[in-house]
């Protein structure tokens, strides 16, 4: 439970000045003494209005809810997102209500600084909206809001300071790709949906059962569900399907934050023109991921997919968790029939092993790096990130 406590920089009223409490103690004791009787019920009056309002301040959070809730969690850099805090007095006693947001300032930052009041009487509820700025790309904390109660006459404000564990998701940017295409694979030489063979590791939905179907591509589950035969469609075996790798270890290695950014807007453009253009597209990065999510999603033709390999890009972190032979040798049975983009820093040793295990088996590759540097012997392999854009990344 997040407990309140008094304001420390609140403006002190002469009511409440300590000084002054003890000056009207003095004087009331005179006045008894003295038997005016009319200065000690003034001093009585205003000793007894500062009592009651420490009480009350001090039970102003006392049977109040508040409830936040979001317009959306996943942005690109440059939206807003709209926070709205509901705040319900569920007490006879009113209250002054103040609350403002404080972003992490990081990747998000509050559109407005100023805090907003109302005056809430005896159940009634308010709503009070935040806007926040999306700066750049990543996985980041919501953010603080902060809450202050206070008296009647706001002499002794106390303040709650509630934490969102929500995620916010930002995207990187997207920009235009200039078109490149990358070879097929299928079965008999048949392009498309013409060909005869489909593959049932890509569905793409289900339809009602035809007489002419095998029985091997009934969808048992939806049939149940749907009390009716339901047959699985799968997309054809010659669909193009491209895997989008990203190699963080040099990127590491050379603390190259920019260019690992820039590779980033790359691979997340790049995902975007494919699944555009009908391919069926997946992800795979040796990266440590926010949130412990898996750095593989596997390749399929839908938006869900895309959005995954977006969330993905936004959450991953410049630091490797494995090599990335492991984790091709950790989903190998997956991926026959595929093309490859390779992005990372510039070509080392490594990599250029890994052209042995591209080519034994049968994986066309394509190489992006930030640093081209010299790649004798390989001219028509290893391009610049930069050559994928209409325009350059930094103009946008």
């Amino acid at each position: 439970m997040v407990k309140d406590q008094p304001v420390s920089n609140h403006f002190t009223s002469i009511f409440t000045a300590t000084f002054i409490l003890i000056l009207a103690l003095a004087f009331l004791f005179i006045a008894l003494l003295l038997r005016e009787t009319l200065l000690a019920v003034l001093i009585l009056l205003v000793l007894g209005l500062v009592a009651l309002t420490r009480l009350w301040s001090r039970y102003g959070f006392r049977h109040m809810a508040f409830e936040s809730g979001f317009e959306r969690t996943r942005v690109f850099p440059g939206e807003t997102i709209r926070v709205d805090l509901l705040a319900q007095n569920n007490k006879i006693l009113p209250v002054w209500l103040e609350a403002g947001m404080t972003a992490d300032g990081k990747g998000l930052v509050s559109v407005s600084q100023t805090l907003e009041t109302a005056f809430l009487l005896w159940f009634q509820e308010t709503r009070f909206r935040f806007d926040l700025l999306a700066l750049k790309r990543g996985c980041f904390d919501l953010g603080r809001v902060q809450i202050t109660v206070s008296d009647l006459f706001r002499f002794f404000p106390r303040e709650r300071v509630q934490k969102d564990a929500t995620d916010i998701i930002i995207f990187p940017k997207i920009f235009p790709v200039r078109p490149f295409f990358l070879p097929e694979h299928g079965f008999f030489g048949v392009p498309g949906a013409k060909s005869p063979v489909q593959d049932p590791v890509y569905i793409l939905g289900t339809r009602d059962y035809q007489s002419f179907t095998p029985v091997r591509h009934i969808h048992w589950k939806a049939s149940a569900r749907q009390d009716k035969l339901k047959e699985k469609v799968c997309e054809p075996s010659v669909q193009e399907k491209i895997l989008i790798v990203v190699d963080v270890d040099l990127f590491f290695a050379h603390e190259a934050g920019d260019d690992f950014e820039r590779m980033l807007e790359a691979a997340a453009s790049m995902a975007v023109f494919f699944e555009d253009r009908g391919k069926s597209v997946g992800f795979m990065t040796n990266a440590v991921i926010k949130g412990n999510r898996p750095g593989f999603i596997p390749l399929r033709r839908n938006l869900e997919t895309l959005s995954l390999i977006l969330e993905t890009l936004a959450r991953m972190e410049m630091k490797p968790e494995k090599r990335m032979p492991e984790m091709f040798s950790d989903h190998i049975s997956v991926l026959w029939g595929i093309n490859c983009i390779f992005c990372s820093h510039s070509m080392d040793a490594s990599i250029m092993e890994m052209r042995a295990f591209y080519a034994g088996k049968r994986i066309p590759v394509k190489y992006f790096v930030s640093r081209p540097g010299e790649n004798e012997g390989l001219p028509d392999l290893v391009l610049p990130i930069e050559s994928i854009f209409l325009t350059q990344a930094g103009q946008q």
